[in-house]
């Protein structure tokens, strides 16, 4: 009886510590005035019937960065991603340098399969733009291209810092994941002929494999430049990820003259079967 009892609590305890909230990505950065930042939020298994589970971000640091409102799941969308968007700070508050603070991430519930308190935190680092000579890449993290779909990256130098003497700044790139995107340059170079701001767009490739979201990463090598506040400098690497947009195909239901077709050669068979049976059997 107590190895029963045992083997019981040991089952209802895996049941409750597999109930998760997941967070991803737990790390992003974003520019001071530069482009929202997301990450996703979804339950590994299912709440109880009649159960809502809420997930609360709060940011630390509310001049760096806010949040969006909570998320609820329930039985019928635990599996289905939503996300949080951090909104990052303004600039103009001086070279403060680059801050980094945390956004919690608080579970509540209204009871069942998960106990109310804290998911993983993320951690967010906003870049100062101010009185640096710097190569702003904005977004650099904490977003999701769908499979077949676009997303337009700006490389730019600071408002109140540019390269003197008419001098270029070149920033080559290396794509490490060909096998999810694909990038419309591997180079971008920011002149005074284009206001020290340039783009490249990442194209996600659009595969047939259910395969789930999945991770890209593009490193942007150190700068190039006749300017030497602007040679050397290291621009944010990129990190998003590739939207799987794939499903599983579902068998269609038979139609009513198809399943008579079916009920027809069942009975044939069932009928040859008998007369199989009698010929050998006599």
């Amino acid at each position: 009886m107590k190895k029963i009892a045992l083997a019981i609590a040991t089952a209802l305890t895996a049941t409750v510590a597999h109930s998760a909230v997941v967070i991803s990505p737990t790390t992003l950065t974003t520019t001071e005035d530069g482009a929202t930042a997301q990450y996703k939020v979804v339950l590994d298994s299912p709440p109880n019937a009649g159960e809502t589970v809420t997930v609360t971000p709060a940011s630390g640091d509310f001049t760096e960065g806010t949040v969006s409102a909570p998320v609820q799941f329930t039985a019928a969308n635990y599996s289905t991603p939503q996300y949080v968007t951090v909104t990052p700070g303004a600039s103009g508050d001086g070279n403060d340098g680059d801050v980094s603070y945390t956004i919690t991430n608080t579970i509540s519930s209204s009871g069942g399969a998960y106990a109310a308190g804290p998911a993983a935190d993320t951690t967010v680092t906003n870049s100062n733009v101010d009185g640096v000579a710097m190569v702003i890449v904005d977004p650099s993290s904490g977003f999701w291209i769908t499979e077949g779909s676009t997303r337009i990256i700006t490389f730019k130098t600071g408002a109140d810092v540019t390269p003197g003497g008419g001098n270029d700044v070149t920033i080559n790139l290396t794509n490490n994941t060909p096998g999810q995107v694909t990038l419309s340059a591997n180079s971008v170079i920011l002149s005074a002929g284009n206001g020290y701001s340039a783009t490249v767009t990442i194209s996600a490739i659009d595969d047939t494999v259910i395969d789930g979201d999945q991770a890209f990463s593009i490193t942007t090598a150190a700068t190039l430049s006749g300017d030497a506040a602007f040679n050397g400098v290291n621009p944010l690497d990129i990190e998003g990820f590739a939207g799987d947009n794939d499903v599983a195909a579902v068998a269609p239901v038979p139609t009513l003259g198809e399943w008579a077709r079916i009920a027809l050669v069942l009975m044939l068979m069932g009928i040859g079967g008998r007369a199989f049976l009698r010929r050998h059997q006599g």
